[in-house]
Formats: structure tokens, sequence, C-alpha cells
């Protein structure tokens, strides 16, 4: 990471500025938030933490979380994942406050050290920039100030980051800048990475074995007996819930036609939105390319007149033949191909044309109409996505009326529909399934379904429902009107099911007796000795490669462990979901070479940047000593972070 960062900063002088309050955002500073003595004493509501004499303010603080999450969504690919969590939420506010304390900290360590830069080098930075220049290379303010108000920032902005940057190169990033990693290590971490293991396995099911013999009404009672637990009927609940998501409040939103077809033509303007839903004529196409025009009409007639692309190679050897499936006219190499290719008819075959490489001859096998779609196809799904958008932010306005709603209905059967609330009721158990053993049809995603179910086993039967809220803003009130006590089946009611229950047991251990024989006998000679000849022979797995490059998701996670983990030659055998599974590692491999290059060289890229980092948060710690952070309005802090993280999410469309 700070690898990337470093780049970024080297590469491009407006980025240095823009995105310099990100460039720390992984430098820990232990202790930071936990070692602020003093309280709250001689603070106001505009100052989230003291650094010396500056204060760190709301509105310093929300624009560092506006850009640290601008920055980690660019780390990630686009995602903003990590904003759906109470966790991941309090990590970003978190590590833009670290940011801001580190950029305070390099200013004071940087005065204290008689660094100050002027104005004039400040000004000589900023027109040195290549993002402000035109063309011909010269300073340009028109597009400085074009750049700055795409970017959000005032010229105050820009020589304050600009400062700032100044500070910081001087007092931090020029810090650990030519260590390097031991080579040693280097070997040692590119070994590990990049050698697999060669691997025989065979997965034995529990129900791989059969039972012979049927159990006996004693052996049924005495397991009975032995296992009671597993033959009790759970506790059930009977609920009333009424429950408001960003999803169910989204049903209520209404979109004008205006705002629909807004949203549909920024979609079509926007070339990688129209591309998802428009493409062009596609044709899937044989070639056949040859040297010489004459040869080209021979071949020409031949195909047109019947004969297949095979028997033309064939007849023609020194012809370079060529497959297109679903080309757009841009895939094709040479312009005069694509330009016959698109006009011949489907299942026609096409004058020679002459092309760049000589002359070829085009099959066109098949064509693809070009499609775009209308406003109206597109008019619902445009509707349930401006809706979903919104839905974050509309539903923190209806918290009041729904808490207002459960209030005056001790029932719940007076909520109103149109807030986005919706009712439902039945019958669980505390896992969360119906009577019939299948899951309840609870509404939102795990975190939601799980609240409700502790909330309907911890409520007493007809307490008054109140408002429970979730963290990403759902919300749901319970009515426990009915309680069936948990109850001991007797052997006579249970007895099916006992039997069942020492079948499968018996299942196993028969498993467990093979598993553990042939795991003996491979120990010995090997799994593929052991099982040869035996029924399990054609279950057994060989010469599969396990990679610590590419983790196989195929197998339990035991499973793989002991694949990188075994040495040649041995054996392990290990249980896993509902079988046995036995591993013998039969041998190791090494990646290619040029693979094992790119290896090193990204480990050696990784492992300075670890270094380097390690170097830059001891010195970051140091000036923390030497400044501590003070003051620490908790209260500010949470309030700022809840706010502009709600207002990011709802601006995503996140639930």
């Amino acid at each position: 990471m700070i690898t990337a960062l470093r780049h970024f900063l080297v590469d491009s002088w407006l980025g240095r500025v823009i995105a310099f309050v990100v460039f720390v955002s992984f430098v820990v500073l232990g202790g930071t938030f936990f070692g602020m003595g003093g309280g709250m004493a001689g603070l106001n509501g505009d100052t989230v933490v003291q650094i010396g004499t500056r204060k760190i303010t709301p509105v310093e603080f929300q624009k560092a979380i506006q850009r640290h999450v601008a920055f980690a969504m660019q780390q990630n690919g686009g995602s903003a994942d990590f904003l759906k969590t109470p966790q991941g939420r309090q990590e970003v506010g978190h590590a833009a406050l670290r940011n801001l304390i580190l950029v305070h900290e390099g200013e004071l360590a940087g005065e204290r050290n008689g660094l100050n830069p002027s104005d004039e080098t400040i000004r000589e930075v900023v027109f040195s920039m290549p993002d402000f220049k035109d063309p011909s290379g010269k300073f340009d303010p028109r597009k400085m100030d074009n750049v700055l108000k795409a970017s959000n920032l005032s010229h105050q902005d820009m020589i304050l980051e600009t400062r700032r940057m100044l500070y910081s190169a001087a007092t931090m990033f020029a810090f650990g800048q030519t260590v390097q990693p031991p080579a040693q290590e280097v070997d040692l971490m590119v070994n590990y990475i990049g050698h697999g293991q060669v691997v025989d396995m065979v997965r034995l099911p529990f129900s791989l074995s059969e039972v012979s013999t049927q159990p006996t009404d004693e052996q049924l009672k005495r397991y009975y007996q032995n296992h009671l637990w597993q033959f009790r009927q759970p506790e059930y609940r009977h609920a009333r819930i009424v429950v408001m998501t960003a999803g169910s409040v989204a049903k209520t939103i209404q979109i004008s036609d205006e705002d629909l077809r807004a949203s549909y033509n920024l979609k079509m303007q926007d070339p990688a939105e129209a591309a998802r839903y428009n493409s062009p004529e596609l044709r899937s196409i044989e070639v056949l390319a040859v040297a010489d025009e004459a040869t080209a009409k021979k071949l020409a007639s031949a195909w047109q007149g019947g004969k297949t692309w095979a028997v033309l190679q064939k007849q023609y050897p020194k012809a370079i033949p060529a497959t297109l499936n679903d080309a757009r006219l841009t895939d094709l190499p040479d312009a005069a191909l694509g330009k016959v290719a698109f006009a011949t008819p489907a299942g026609k075959v096409s004058a020679p044309a002459q092309t760049a490489a000589g002359w070829s001859v085009v099959h066109v096998l098949s064509i693809k109409p070009a499609t775009h779609v209308s406003f109206e196809s597109l008019k619902d799904s445009i509707r349930e996505d401006l809706a979903n958008e919104r839905a974050a932010s509309v539903l923190k306005d209806r918290q009041r009326a729904f808490e207002e709603a459960v209030a005056g209905s001790t029932t719940l059967d007076k909520v109103p529909a149109d807030i986005g609330a919706f009712p439902l009721e039945g019958s669980l158990d505390a896992h969360g399934n119906l009577p019939g053993g299948e899951p309840a049809p609870l509404p939102g995603d795990a975190a939601l379904r799980q609240a409700l179910i502790e909330q309907v086993f911890s409520q007493k039967k007809d307490e008054p429902p109140h408002v429970v809220t979730e963290p990403d803003g759902s919300a749901f009130a319970v009515l426990v009107d009915d309680i069936t006590p948990s109850k001991q089946n007797s052997y006579e009611t249970a007895q099916q099911a006992v039997k069942d229950a020492w079948t499968a047991d018996a299942q196993k251990h028969a498993t467990e007796q093979r598993a553990t024989a042939l795991f003996q006998q491979a120990k010995k000679e090997g799994l593929r000795s052991a099982l040869a000849g035996q029924k399990e022979d054609a279950m057994l797995q060989k010469d599969e490669h396990f990679s610590r490059l590419q983790l196989r998701h195929d197998v339990p996670e035991l499973i793989l462990k002991a694949a990188l983990e075994l040495k040649p030659g041995q054996t392990a055998m290990l249980q896993a979901g509902d079988g046995y599974w036995l591993v013998n590692v039969t041998g190791s491999y090494e990646e290619s070479p040029t693979l094992m290059q790119a290896i090193r060289q990204r480990m050696v890229a990784q492992m300075t940047a670890a270094y380097r980092n390690d170097l830059q948060e001891a010195l970051s710690m140091s000036y923390t000593r030497a400044a501590p952070p003070r003051h620490f309005n908790a209260a500010l802090f949470n309030d700022i972070n809840d706010r502009v993280l709600s207002m990011i999410s709802g601006r995503l469309g996140q639930q």
C-alpha cells in the first residue's frame, strides 16, 4: 500500500496535493486514541482532537473521511462494502483521523527542525505541476482553476495541502527510501509461495458403508437414553413482527417520469453504462487469407460452390485460416477485411478483398443484429435503482414515524404500510426454524434475521413492543403472544428418529473403521497402492495440485491445510463435513521460471514497503511523543463519522 502511495506521490504533483491526506492511512499510531489525556476540558464542539496548539476541526475531519472513502473505494475496485458494517465504519473514521494527526505531527516536526517553506517555494511547486500546464508546457491559471473546481478544492486548500506535502516529504516520506529486504528472507518467501504440492486424495462419505444388521429394541432404547438431547422438541414462540428496511422503504418511494428519463439519458451518455445495455451488430465469420488475387478468386469460387472451410484448408495449405465468433466491426484487425465481412449477407461467401496482408475471402456464418435498449424497457429497473439509492436517507427520516406508530399499537396491527413497514407472524424455534424444520422466511440479511430471532427469544410474553434499530438503519418491533415450552419426546414418539440416528452413527463408525484400515496401509505403501483393487479406487483423485498462489475452494479448509503442510510421502486421515478424507502428498512442484521471477519482484516490492512502513511508523510515533494528541472529543468524532458515512452510503445506494 505504501509503495502504491509513493508512486502516486512521485508520478503526479496534483496527486501529491489532492490525495496527500490519505497517504498515511495505514500507518498505525498505537495508543493515539486511548492515550489522549485531559478529557474534554477546555474544548468545545468545534475541535475533534488537539495536537500541540493545532486543532482538527469538524470540517477538516469531514473532508478527511470523504477522501479516505474515495481512496479506499479506488483500492477495492470501486466497492464500498467496508461501509456496510459498524466495524468498517469505525475503522474509516479512525484511519481518517490518524491521517490528519500525522499531517499535523509532520508540520510540527518540520517547524521544530527549522523547516518553513516560503510562499515563493510553494508558488514554484504549484507552477511546476504538469496538471496545471498548457500544451506548450507553460503554467495555465485557467486550467488550474478548472482542475481545482473538479476536485472540490479552493486556492487556499491548494496552498495548505502543498505546504503540508512539503513538510511531510521532508519529515516522513523520504525516511527509509534506501532500505532493502535481506536476500535470504526474499528467497525463503519466494520458495514458500512458489512451490506447490502434488497430492493423491480420496473422500469416504459416512453413507458409503452399509449396516447389514438391524438394531434391537433394547439397543434403540439404550441409544435414546444416551442421546436424549437429540430427541427433544425445542421451544417455539409465536410472534408478531413489523419490520422496516431500506428495501421495504424503497418500494414506497415514488419516482417521477422526469427523474426516470434523466437517469436513462445519463446512462446512455456514459459509454461504460451504455455498453451494458446496447450492443453493436455481431458477426461470426470464417476467413482464408492468401498472398495473391488469382488464388483468392479460385478459393472464393470453390467456397461459393459448396466446398467447406476444412476442405479448402487442405486444398490450399498455404492459406492462413482464422475464425471470429460474435465479433464487432472494431474487433477485425484490418479495415478492408471489416468492410467486406460486414457487407456480406449471412450464409454467403464474399468476393476476394485486398487487405494489408494480401487477399482474403470471408464466409459469414451468422449475424446478431445491433440492439438498443429503449427507455420503456429500462424504466422499471431504473425506478428500482433510484428508489434503492434514495431509500437509505428516507429510511432514517421515517424512523420517528415508525416509532410513533409502534408506540400507538400494542398489537402491532396499526402500523401503516405506506411508511415502508410490513408485518409478518408465525412460530419459530431459537434457530429460526419453523415447526416443520424449514427456515422461517424472515426478511433482511443474516444480521437482521439473527437480531429478529434473538429479540423474539429474549422478549417476555405479551411484553409491549418497542422499536429495535440496527446499525444499517433497519428497524423492527416484536410482540411475543404465545410460547410452547420445550419438552422431551418419548421413546415411542421418537422411535423412527432414534432408529435413523442409530443407523447414521453405525454408518459413520463403519466408515471410520474402513478409513482407518486404508490409512494404516497408505502410510506404508502410499494411497494408490492401498486403494488398488479396492472399491474405493474409483473415488481416488490423483496428482491434484495445491498451491499457495491459487488456493482451491473445492475442498474443505482442513484438507487444503493438510495438502499444503504435509511433507512428501506423508499421509493424513481427517474428518471434514460428512466424511473422512485420506490425503497423501506424493511430491512437490515449482511454478514456471517466468512466474517465479514475477513472484520474486512482487515479494521484494511488498517487503520493501513493509520495512519502510515500519521505519516510518517508528518515526511517526516519535513525533506523537514530542507532541501527543490530546483532548479527544469522542462524541463529536462519532457524530461526524456517522453523518458523513450515512450520507455517502445513501448516495451509493447501500441498504
